[in-house]
């Protein structure tokens, strides 16, 4: 039977310089998280920074930015698009996801926001069930400018899709009305 005798020496040695090797492995790897932390963070500011661009805001006139500005102070998440006929800008405030809308001259149309269904006024709430069971609701917003507040309702059912409109009073009126096809 043969025994071998372990050279104490050698065994610190080896403990030594795997003891280091691990440090230098550990410095490596800090180095290296770093710097694909720094990477991932440069890529995440540059696609956060084209999104923020959204539909461009460049070619939105300065008036219509101003008048935003003035009307809602601190408003952050600012993303401008322009289309034929008025401009819509989609914005956070006050806790709000809202969508503004203004004509091409500067002039506001309105601002809306989703709801949920039992921020409707009440009448409407019970006018919407009583005439429309058999129906799931697919949009509910809230529309306000200078003329008042309306709430508009979208509703579907296997073969038709209803838009629904109101003033806030007890009623809906049928905006729109459309098959399935």
């Amino acid at each position: 039977m043969y025994i071998s005798h372990i050279n104490p020496f050698s065994s610190l040695v080896s403990h030594l310089i795997f003891k280091s090797s691990k440090e230098i492995m550990k410095k490596l790897n800090r180095n290296i998280m770093k710097k694909m932390i720094m990477a991932l963070a440069f890529i995440a500011l540059t696609i956060g920074n084209a999104a923020i661009a959204g539909g461009g805001g460049k070619d939105i006139d300065e008036r219509i930015k101003r008048a935003f500005e003035k009307e809602y102070v601190g408003a952050t998440d600012v993303t401008w698009y322009a289309y034929d006929g008025y401009i819509k800008v989609d914005f956070s405030f006050g806790g709000m996801q809202l969508v503004g809308f203004y004509t091409k001259d500067g002039r506001m149309l309105g601002v809306a926001r989703n709801i949920n269904f039992s921020a409707l006024p009440l009448m409407l709430q019970i006018e919407q069930r009583k005439n429309y069971k058999g129906y799931w609701i697919t949009d509910i917003h809230e529309l306000a400018n200078g003329d008042g507040t309306r709430y508009y309702l979208t509703l579907e059912n296997a073969d038709k899709v209803i838009k629904l409109g109101s003033t806030g009073g007890d009623n809906w009126e049928v905006v729109k009305k459309q098959d399935k096809q």
